[in-house]
C-alpha cells in the first residue's frame, strides 16, 4: 500500500508536486526506477555477504577470545576474575577485531535503512506514475 493519500493526489494532480520531492538534492522525477531496482538488488547482495562475514568474524572472535581467557590469569593482572574485567581484557587484546566487528555492524544497519527507502521510493514513484496516465 501507498503512503500517499487522496488528498496527496489531488495536490499532484491539480499542481506539479514532484518538483517538490527531493531527495539528496535530486528531484525523485529524475530518478529511473530500473536504477533504483539495479541499487536494491546490489544492496541486497551486499547486505548477504556482509551478514556471512560479520557471521565469521564473531565466530573467529569468540574462539580467540576464549583462548585469551582461558590463558590469562587475571588475578594477577587486575586484581580481580569477573565477567566485566574479562570483556575488558579481551576487547583491548582484539580491539582491530572488535572495530572491524562494529563497522559490519554499522554497514549492515545502513544497508538494511537504504533498501528499506529504495522500497518505499519506488512504491511512491510507481504509485505517482500511475496517477500521471
Amino acid at each position: 500500500m501507498s503512503n500517499l493519500n487522496e488528498e496527496d493526489i489531488a495536490e499532484y494532480m491539480e499542481g506539479d508536486k514532484m518538483t517538490q520531492i527531493t531527495c539528496s538534492g535530486i528531484l525523485i522525477e529524475t530518478w529511473d526506477i530500473e536504477d533504483m531496482l539495479i541499487e536494491w538488488e546490489t544492496l541486497v547482495d551486499e547486505l548477504s555477504e556482509k551478514e556471512i562475514a560479520l557471521y565469521q568474524w564473531k565466530t573467529v572472535y569468540q574462539i580467540k577470545a576464549d583462548e585469551i581467557i582461558g590463558n590469562t590469569d587475571f588475578k594477577s593482572l587486575y586484581g580481580a576474575n569477573n565477567q566485566k574485567v574479562r570483556d575488558n581484557h579481551v576487547k583491548t587484546e582484539l580491539s582491530d577485531w572488535h572495530d572491524t566487528i562494529k563497522e559490519l555492524e554499522f554497514s549492515i544497519d545502513w544497508i538494511a535503512r537504504r533498501i528499506s527507502f529504495l522500497r518505499e521510493l519506488v512504491r511512491t514513484k510507481r504509485v505517482l506514475m500511475e496517477v500521471k496516465q
